[in-house]
């Protein structure tokens, strides 16, 4: 099992199948390549911004607490997670059954926090201040603690994996009412509950600080005073996060019962209370993107389902499948794009390329955030330049 944990796969083209009722099946889920796609791009996007101190607005995150698209990428990436989580769980138990569908998840998850460690590093390879949280390291953790959850409470049946979801919701539930007591009614050593959601005077950003440490954070998650004082991805709200890959394994399992096609509404329902949920409890548990709130967990995740729904709508029902292939050569090879930005970032700025070349484009344009976006559209063409071939002879890095 080990030997296939990482690995470029060549994919051949779905076939339809029969179901129970002689109906034809497909099985790639075209409309969530779609969705993953679109987050890969808005991550993309979001982080070439060329000039750092004149980000094209839509590319850029909420200060603090409030709400904007480019917010919506990354969790709404891990939405995309637990969806998958329900395609392919099922599929993977063999002889050796939960035990060795739990190596496997542990194997997954390694590799993705050991590749998130291994960017951080670049390009200095300075360990004395090597920042440990990460996009990656992320996904990692949440994709093995939801894994666990699902493994706790699912049973084997027919060859596949059958999961329950009650369990999973209560699961939910729970982590994100937990987290919102926790940061609401708990005070924090020498903050009391004055700042229970600001930057500094929070449980996630305490425990920043302790684990791992001021110098193994973000360097620019930073008070008025420009100290070091939290991480975006720390350690405490990876457990909200959790419920983004949870509310996409819940998702993931209606969807399989009532087929995409179907479940265009259901989905889009779902979405759409989590998201007026979000704003009902925005006065209370503010939408906080660097903390992860409890309202921000709920809202991403709504978003990410009604643009689900959408997709479906167009591309299940409607059948329009056509007009999304550039998208979906991202979607389909989202890892291998992320690190390959992530490299070509790297090397457009230690090689003196990213200076010249928004140099080059701001004498052109002669508008600092017009060239921020120009500068981050040519990253994302070079990258989908790059992933390209491998859509093309169907070769798809799995992890």
């Amino acid at each position: 099992m080990s030997a296939e944990i990482l690995k470029f796969e060549k994919r051949e083209k779905p076939k339809a199948e029969k179901s129970a009722n002689n109906a034809l099946k497909v099985k790639r889920f075209e409309a969530l390549d779609i969705l993953r796609g679109l987050f890969i791009i808005g991550m993309l996007l979001a982080n070439n911004a060329g000039d750092w101190s004149h980000i094209w607005g839509p590319f850029d995150h909420a200060e603090w607490h409030g709400f904007t698209m480019t917010d919506l990428v990354f969790p709404g990436f891990m939405v995309c997670v637990g969806i998958s989580m329900t395609l392919s769980m099922g599929r993977r138990i063999g002889a050796g059954g939960k035990k060795e569908m739990a190596f496997h998840v542990v194997c997954r998850a390694a590799i993705l926090i050991a590749i998130g460690l291994f960017l951080n590093l670049l390009p200095h390879f300075d360990f004395a201040h090597w920042r440990y949280p990460g996009v990656l390291q992320r996904i990692g953790l949440c994709y093995a603690l939801a894994a666990g959850l699902v493994l706790l409470h699912s049973h084997v049946a027919a060859g596949r994996l059958v999961l329950h979801a009650r369990p999973l919701a209560i699961w939910a539930a729970g982590l994100v009412l937990g987290y919102a007591i926790l940061l609401k009614a708990v005070p924090v050593p020498g903050f009391g509950l004055g700042d229970s959601f600001g930057p500094e005077g929070s449980w996630p950003a305490y425990i920043d600080r302790i684990i791992p440490g001021v110098q193994h954070i973000y360097q620019g998650g930073t008070n008025e005073a420009g100290q070091v004082v939290y991480d975006p991805e720390g350690l405490l709200s990876t457990f909200p996060a959790i419920f983004n890959i949870l509310a996409g394994i819940l998702i993931g399992l209606l969807i399989q019962k009532q087929t995409p096609a179907r479940a265009v509404g259901s989905v889009g329902l779902c979405g759409l209370m989590l998201v007026l949920v979000a704003l009902a409890l925005d006065s209370q548990i503010p939408i906080i993107k660097k903390l992860w709130t409890s309202s921000f967990a709920f809202l991403t995740s709504g978003l990410a389902m009604l643009i689900l729904s959408g997709l479906m709508l167009v591309m299940d029902r409607l059948g329009y499948t056509k007009w999304a292939m550039p998208i979906r050569v991202f979607g389909t090879n989202a890892i291998l794009a992320y690190v390959f930005a992530w490299l070509f970032s790297v090397f457009l700025d230690v090689s003196g390329v990213s200076r010249v070349v928004t140099g080059w484009i701001l004498g052109v344009v002669h508008d600092p955030y017009a060239m921020s976006f120009l500068f981050a559209f040519g990253v994302l063409v070079i990258c989908w330049l790059f992933v390209l071939p491998f859509y093309l002879k169907k070769i798809f890095l799995k992890i």
